[in-house]
Parts: structure tokens; sequence; C-alpha cells
């Protein structure tokens, strides 16, 4: 597993049934501005790191995330992807890792 520290600047969360294929799309894909500047995607389908994700987000709390090595690959069909408004000129690019455990750090 990895770690990184830093703010919640994007997030992106799906808790639906498809009205087209019928099945469930659940899950939430945030973006980590670590503290050197690296942006890490993190992708979770547990409500609870889902809900505390968005916390994170809203409040601006700077937080400290585990995460796996292993990219996840995200379908059409599982849920949330990166949206039109994630600008990654210049970035360092890492992800999306499956977010294993998150803490607030302030």
């Amino acid at each position: 597993m990895s770690e990184s520290t830093g703010r919640i600047v994007f997030i992106n969360s799906a808790d639906y049934v498809s009205d087209v294929t019928g099945t469930d799309a659940v899950g939430s894909l945030a973006t980590l501005r670590t503290d050197d500047g690296k942006a890490v995607d993190v992708f979770t389908q547990s409500s609870r790191l889902q809900h505390t994700l968005e916390m994170a987000y809203a409040t601006g709390r700077r937080v400290a995330v585990d995460y796996t090595e292993n990219p996840v690959v995200l379908s059409e069909r599982r849920g949330p992807s990166t949206g039109p408004n994630v600008d990654r000129s210049g970035d360092d690019f890492e992800g999306p890792f499956k977010l294993q455990v998150m803490w607030t750090l302030e």
C-alpha cells in the first residue's frame, strides 16, 4: 500500500441504478492534491469512505490516505469517472487507486 497526504480537490460520487441497464453504479472517485503537488486519484465503493471523502472535500481539511498500488480499471457501467472540469495539465497524475483508509490531519 501507498500513503499520501494533502487535500481533496475534486470528487465525483454516484449511487443509483441505471435506467438503461438496471445495474448499480455506486462509488466515489476523488483527486487528492498531495503536499508535494502531485495528483492522486482514489476510488471507493464503500459508503463510509465515500462520505468521508465528501466531507473532506466540503471542509477543505488536510487528509492522509492509504491506497493500493495497482490502478483500478473503471468501466462506464461501474459509476464515477473524471469530469471535464478536471485540469490534468502539468500534473504528475497517478491512479485511480482503491482507497483503503483515510483520516484527517488537522
